[in-house]
């Protein structure tokens, strides 16, 4: 003769749940870094210049920011003037009355001038972008 026993049912379902419960775990923790990530905007550094009879009055020279910043330099200017970041070679017009902006994420490190066109190309400031 043949005893044929039926699983416990409830103990079946609390199992089989515990690994759906796993498994749907695993599966977020996966997605986590993925969904952070997208949602983080980089920090953002302003930068405030003004250009007086052709020289920048900061008495700073050199500004740093890191690698992964949103940038945003602004600009005012008593002449109307060309800008030019280099390396990036992100160009911006300053006119008297406006404030003209270089904005940009800062993607490669190193140590950029920033020239003025119509001021005889000499370098204004310096642009430090530091690795992270």
């Amino acid at each position: 003769m043949t005893i044929v026993t039926k699983p416990n049912s409830d103990a079946r379902r609390k199992g089989l749940r515990s690994i759906a419960v796993a498994l749907a775990a695993c599966g977020v923790l996966s997605l986590a870094p993925g969904a952070l990530l997208a949602q983080v905007k980089p920090k953002l550094r302003t930068i405030k210049l003004e250009i007086r009879d052709g020289k920048v009055t900061a008495p700073e020279k050199t500004f740093r920011v890191n690698e992964g910043e949103e940038v945003d330099i602004s600009w005012s200017t008593d002449k109307t003037v060309e800008l030019h970041l280099h390396g990036y070679d992100i160009h911006a017009f300053a006119k008297p009355g406006s404030i003209a902006h270089m904005t940009f994420i800062a993607k490669t490190a190193g140590r950029f001038p920033i020239t003025a066109h119509d001021l005889g190309h000499g370098t204004l400031v310096y642009l430090e972008v530091y690795p992270r």
